[in-house]
C-alpha cells in the first residue's frame, strides 16, 4: 500500500483533524485525504465523496458542513474527505495510469485512513455523497459490497451516464469503460448481493428530481432494499441541510446492518 508522503498536518477546521498527503500510482502527484476525528473512540469511518477535482470549493466543502452538524450525528465518526486529480466520478480511465480513481480510493485512500487508526479494530466504512458523489457511492456499493457497509446519498446524479456527462467521458476514456461504470446497470448486475440487507439511503430532492425518481424505481424493480426520502430540500451543494438527514439515515442503516458492538459483513 502506498504510504503517506509526510506526517499528518493540522487542518483549519473547527474540529480536530489531520491532512495526509498521498503518494499514489493511480493519480497525479498532490492528492490528499483530510480526516476529522471524533473525540470518542472511532466506531465508523464515513467517506465524504467529492464533487470537484483537487480541493475545489465551488460547491462548498464537505468537512466545513459536517462541522456544523449536531454533535450526536458526529459522535464516534471519523469523516474522511479525499481529493482526486480529475473530476471525481470514481471510475478507472481506460488507458491513463494516473487517472485510476476507483483504485485510488479502494487501494490507497481507504487503507491509509484505516492505517491511521493504529492497531484498533477495523470499523465499518460508509459512503456519503451528492451529485456525482452519489453516482460514485452507489457504483462503489455495487462493485465493492464487502468493503463498504452502507451508502447514504442525496440528489445523486443517476442519469449522467446516458447520455454521458462530458466530465464522465473524459475520466472514463472509452465507451467500453463508460459501460463498465453504468451505475444503473451495476445496481441491476449486483442486485443479488444487495438484496440481503438494507444498505442504501436515497435522498432528495434538490435539483435532480428525475434522477431520484429513476433511482428509486430502479431499486424497487431490482428488489434492492433501501430507504427513500424527499424531506431534505437544499441547494445543490455541500450543506448541513441535507447532510443532517443523510447522516441520520446512514446511522439508521448501520444500526440495522450491524446491531452489535462489533459488526461483520462477511469479509
Amino acid at each position: 500500500m502506498p504510504s503517506p508522503s509526510s506526517g499528518p498536518e493540522r487542518t483549519a477546521s473547527a474540529l480536530p483533524g489531520t491532512r495526509i498527503s498521498l503518494e499514489s500510482p493511480f493519480q497525479r502527484p498532490g492528492t490528499q485525504v483530510t480526516v476529522i476525528w471524533p473525540e470518542q473512540p472511532v466506531r465508523r469511518i464515513v467517506l465524504a465523496l467529492p464533487v470537484e477535482k483537487d480541493d475545489g470549493r465551488k460547491y462548498g466543502h464537505s468537512l466545513d458542513e459536517i462541522a456544523r452538524l449536531p454533535a450526536d450525528l458526529r459522535d464516534g465518526t471519523a469523516f474522511a474527505a479525499p481529493t482526486f486529480s480529475e473530476s471525481p466520478w470514481l471510475v478507472n480511465h481506460a488507458t491513463r495510469a494516473d487517472c485510476q480513481q476507483e483504485d485510488h480510493l479502494v487501494r490507497v485512500v481507504v487503507p491509509t485512513v484505516l492505517a491511521a487508526l493504529g492497531g484498533r479494530a477495523r470499523p465499518p466504512v460508509h459512503l456519503l455523497g451528492f451529485s456525482k458523489g452519489g453516482f460514485a457511492a452507489l457504483n462503489l456499493m455495487a462493485r465493492h459490497p464487502g468493503l463498504f457497509a452502507v451508502a447514504s446519498v442525496w440528489d445523486a446524479s443517476l442519469l449522467s451516464d446516458r447520455p454521458p456527462h462530458p466530465q464522465l467521458v473524459n475520466v472514463a476514456g472509452s465507451d467500453a469503460r463508460l459501460d463498465e461504470y453504468d451505475v444503473r446497470r451495476n445496481l441491476r448486475k449486483y442486485a443479488y448481493v444487495l438484496r440481503s440487507a438494507c444498505r442504501i439511503a436515497l435522498g432528495g430532492v434538490g435539483t435532480l428530481e428525475a434522477d431520484w425518481t429513476a433511482g428509486h424505481q430502479l431499486l424497487e424493480e431490482a428488489g434492492i432494499p433501501h430507504l427513500a426520502y424527499r424531506d431534505a430540500p437544499a441547494d445543490h451543494r455541500w450543506s448541513a441541510a441535507w447532510l443532517a438527514p443523510a447522516m441520520r439515515y446512514l446511522l439508521d442503516l448501520e444500526g440495522r446492518l450491524l446491531p452489535g458492538p462489533e459488526g461483520d459483513l462477511g469479509r
